[in-house]
C-alpha cells in the first residue's frame, strides 16, 4: 500500500508479452511443418524415379546407398513429425522439433544436390533438362511444405539447387548456361513466393493469437464490466438518483466477491479528515460493521497515513495485504475492521484528487486480478464523472453558445481499441447536415463519415495520438456531408492521459475545402502547360524517368516521339500569334485524342511536343503511331487568320536496354527529329540505336 508498505504492489494492465507471441508463432510453424508428412513420402517416390533414370550412370551400390539414405531420412522425419504431433507441444519441444526438422530438410536437400552430379557424367541435354525439372520441382515442394519456417525452407533449397546451378555454369556450354540461368530464375521466384507465404502465415498467426488473447481477456472482464456498466447507466444520465451509487457498489461488490466497498471524499489537498459518503457490506461478511464506525475521527486519520497518501497523490490504484504492511495506524485500523487484503483506487475530479474507493476482503489475502483493478478504476471514474458533471454543465452551456457561432468544430473521441467512437461534437455540426446525437450515438460509426481513401491515415494518426498520451496530433481528411458530398477538414487534437484506460482524444476541426482546392489547382498548374493543358516539360521528364526505370527493371517497353511543327515561325509571322496559339491548341487536342489512356502527351515548349508511347513492343508499333501523327497533323486547321495546312516532323526513339538513361534517349529522339526535317519535313525518322537512324 504505497511506497512504504512491504505488502503493497502497483498493478498494471495485463498485456501479451512479445516472447509469448513469438513462442506461439513458433508452435504454429512447427504444427504446419509436422502436417506436411505426405510431401516427405513424395520425396522418396521421386527419389526412386530419379534412381531409375540415372541407373546407367551409377553402380547399383551407389544407387542403393542413395535410395537407402532417402528412405532412412524420410522415415525418420515422418516418425519425428508424428511423435511431435502426439506429444505436448512445450516451448522446448517446439524448439527441438524446429531444429531437427531444419536439419532433416538440409540433409534431404543435400541428397537431391548429390543427384546433380550426373551433369558431369553426360552431355545429353535431355538429362540436363531432367535435372532442372527435378531440382526446381523439389525446391517448389520445399516452398510449399516449409515456407512457414524459413530456416527449413532455405536449408532444403540451398543444397538442392546450388550444385546443379554451379554445374551448369561451369560446363561452359550455351545450353547448359541457359539451363543454369533458368533454374536460377525459377529458384529466385520460388524464394520470393516463400518469403511472401511466410510473411502471410506469420501475420495470420499473429492476428489469431492476438484475437485469442483479447477474447480471453474480454471473457475474464465481462462479468465485472457488465456489473459496472449496468449500474452506471443511471449515473451517466442527466440527473442520477440518490440510490444510483449504492446500487453500483452492490453490483460491483458482488461481482468482485468482496466484503466491503467504501467511498471517501478527501478533498484535493488531502489534508483534512476524509468523509465517508457511501458504504456497502456483504451480509454474510465474517465481520459486520456499521457505517458509523468509519466516521470516527480516529478512523479517518488512519486512512491518510503515508502509504495511502502517496498512492492518492500519484492517482494510481494500490493493493495491500494487511499482514505485510509496516506497523502504523493504517495496519492497526485494517486489523480492527478484519480486512485481510484491500484495494484502493483514487477518484479524480477536474484533474484533481477528490477521494478514493476502497474494497476490502476479510476472508483471504487475495491476489487482486487486473480485471478487478480495472473495474475499480472504472468505478472511481464513474463516481468522479458523476461528481464533475454538474461542474461541467454550466461551463459547457457557456462554451456551446460560443461554439455555435463559430465555423470551428469541437469534438471528443473515445479510443475503444482500434475503433474510435465520437462521444461529443459541437452543435455547429449542423453545417454539414447532421444533428450531434446522430454522430455520438453508440450505434453509429465514425468510419461512415470519413472518405474510404482517408480511413487508414486517420486511424494511424489517432493511434499515434493515443500512444503518445498528451502529445498533440493533426490530420487532414474528407468528411461526408449528409447530402453525400465531401468537405476537407483539418483536425488538430491531443489525447487525454488516463493512466492506461481507454483514452479520450479531444480537438478542433476546421473546414479547409477551399484552401485544398486552391492548393490542388496550384499543383496542377505546376505540372501542366498553360496554353494546351497538356503535361509540361518537367512532368513529362518525370514520367519518362519512371517509364525508363520500370522498363529497365523488366517492365513494359515504350517509345519516345519528339514532334515539331514545320515552319511554325512563318505561321506566327503571317497570321499572328493568336493563330499560332490556336494551331498549337488544336494540334494538342488531336494528339491527346489519338493517344491511349496510358500514353503521356506533353508540350515541351514553343511548337515542340512529345509523346511517351506506352506498350510499344517494337519499332513497328512506334513507326505506325508516328505515321498516324503526321497524317493527323496534316489535316487543315481553322484558325482566326484563316484556314491553314500545317505539317509536323517526328523523331522516334524506342526504348533499348543499352541506353544510358532518359536524357540520352530524349537526345536521340531530338536527333531523329532533326534528320526528319533535313529529309524534307512532314515525315518521321527512328533512331534505333546509337549509330544512326532507321528510315
Amino acid at each position: 500500500m504505497g511506497g512504504d508498505g512491504r505488502g503493497s504492489r502497483s498493478e498494471e494492465p495485463e498485456i501479451v508479452e512479445p516472447d509469448a507471441f513469438d513462442a506461439s508463432i513458433r508452435a504454429d510453424q512447427a504444427q504446419m511443418l509436422a502436417e506436411g508428412q505426405p510431401v516427405l513420402v513424395f520425396n522418396a517416390v521421386n527419389a526412386a524415379i530419379v534412381a531409375g533414370i540415372f541407373r546407367d550412370f551409377y553402380s547399383r551400390a551407389q544407387i542403393a546407398a542413395w535410395l537407402l539414405a532417402f528412405v532412412i531420412l524420410v522415415t525418420a522425419r515422418v516418425m519425428h513429425a508424428r511423435r511431435f504431433r502426439a506429444e505436448q507441444a512445450s516451448p522446448e519441444a517446439v524448439r527441438r522439433f524446429l531444429s531437427l526438422w531444419t536439419l532433416g530438410s538440409t540433409l534431404t536437400g543435400c541428397l537431391w544436390g548429390v543427384a546433380s552430379s550426373v551433369l558431369w557424367l553426360t552431355p545429353d541435354p535431355s538429362y540436363h533438362a531432367f535435372v532442372v525439372f527435378a531440382a526446381g520441382g523439389m525446391a517448389a515442394g520445399a516452398v510449399l511444405t516449409n515456407s512457414s519456417y524459413l530456416p527449413a525452407m532455405f536449408g532444403f533449397i540451398a543444397p538442392d539447387v546450388l550444385p546443379p546451378i554451379v554445374a551448369f555454369f561451369t560446363r561452359g556450354e550455351p545450353t547448359a548456361a541457359a539451363m543454369g540461368a533458368l533454374l536460377s530464375a525459377f529458384t529466385a521466384v520460388l524464394i520470393i513466393l516463400g518469403l511472401r507465404a511466410n510473411g502471410w502465415l506469420t501475420s495470420v498467426s499473429r492476428r489469431r493469437l492476438a484475437q485469442e488473447a483479447l477474447t480471453t481477456a474480454l471473457h475474464q472482464r465481462n462479468a465485472l464490466l457488465h456489473a459496472v456498466s449496468t449500474a452506471a447507466t443511471e449515473l451517466t444520465s442527466a440527473t442520477p438518483s440518490a440510490a444510483a451509487i449504492p446500487d453500483l457498489l452492490e453490483s460491483v461488490g458482488e461481482a468482485i466477491d468482496a466484503d466491503r466497498i467504501l467511498v471517501f471524499e478527501s478533498g484535493s489537498a488531502l489534508t483534512r479528515p476524509p468523509a465517508l459518503l457511501h458504504f456497502w457490506q456483504r451480509p454474510e461478511s465474517p465481520i459486520t460493521l456499521d457505517a458509523t464506525f468509519f466516521e470516527a475521527d480516529k478512523t479517518r486519520s488512519a486512512f491518510l497515513s503515508d502509504p495511502l497518501l502517496a498512492a492518492l497523490k500519484q492517482r494510481r490504484p494500490v493493493t495491500a495485504a494487511t499482514r505485510l504492511l509496516d506497523p502504523g495506524p493504517a495496519k492497526d485500523f485494517l486489523e480492527r475492521v478484519g480486512a485481510r487484503s484491500v484495494l484502493f483506487a483514487p477518484i479524480v475530479v477536474d484533474d484533481a484528487s477528490w477521494g478514493w474507493v476502497e474494497v476490502e476482503d476479510c476472508r483471504s489475502e487475495r491476489q487482486w486480478k487486473a480485471a478487478e483493478i480495472d473495474a475499480l478504476r472504472i468505478l472511481g471514474d464513474i463516481i468522479g464523472g458523476s461528481v464533475a458533471r454538474q461542474r461541467y454543465v454550466d461551463r459547457l452551456r457557456d462554451a456551446n453558445e460560443v461554439v455555435e457561432r463559430s465555423p470551428t468544430l469541437l469534438f471528443r473521441l473515445r479510443m475503444d481499441g482500434r475503433r474510435p467512437r465520437l462521444v461529443y461534437v459541437s452543435h455547429n455540426i449542423a453545417l454539414f447536415g447532421y444533428d450531434p446525437w446522430e454522430l455520438t450515438d453508440p450505434a453509429s460509426s465514425l468510419a461512415n463519415c470519413v472518405h474510404p481513401d482517408d480511413l487508414d491515415r486517420v486511424g494511424a494518426s489517432l493511434a499515434r495520438a493515443e500512444a503518445d498520451g498528451r502529445r498533440g496530433g493533426m490530420v487532414e481528411f474528407r468528411f461526408r456531408r449528409r447530402d453525400g458530398g465531401y468537405r476537407w477538414l483539418d483536425a488538430r487534437y491531443a489525447a487525454r492521459d488516463r493512466s492506461g484506460r481507454s483514452q479520450l482524444i479531444e480537438g478542433v476541426a476546421l473546414d479547409v475545402t477551399e484552401r485544398k482546392e486552391v492548393a490542388d489547382q496550384i499543383a496542377l498548374l505546376a505540372q501542366t502547360d498553360a496554353l494546351t493543358g497538356l503535361a509540361n516539360r518537367r512532368s513529362f521528364i518525370d514520367a519518362l524517368r519512371r517509364a525508363f526505370a520500370l522498363a529497365e527493371a523488366g517492365g513494359e517497353s515504350f517509345a519516345l516521339l519528339y514532334i515539331d511543327v514545320d515552319h511554325f515561325k512563318e505561321v506566327n509571322d503571317r497570321l499572328g500569334h493568336a493563330s499560332g496559339d490556336a494551331l498549337l491548341e488544336t494540334l494538342a487536342a488531336r494528339l491527346k485524342g489519338h493517344c491511349r489512356a496510358g500514353d503521356v502527351v506533353a508540350r515541351l515548349g514553343g511548337d515542340e511536343f512529345a509523346i511517351l508511347q506506352s506498350k510499344a513492343r517494337d519499332e513497328a508499333s512506334a513507326a505506325a503511331m508516328a505515321a498516324k501523327i503526321c497524317a493527323l497533323a496534316a489535316t487543315p486547321y481553322a484558325l482566326p487568320g484563316g484556314e491553314l495546312l500545317a505539317t509536323v516532323s517526328v523523331g522516334v526513339a524506342p526504348f533499348a536496354s543499352k541506353m544510358e538513361g532518359p536524357d540520352p534517349m530524349l537526345a536521340r529522339a531530338d536527333r531523329a527529329l532533326y534528320r526528319a526535317k533535313q529529309s524534307g519535313r512532314n515525315q518521321y525518322r527512328i533512331v534505333a540505336d546509337a549509330d544512326g537512324p532507321a528510315p
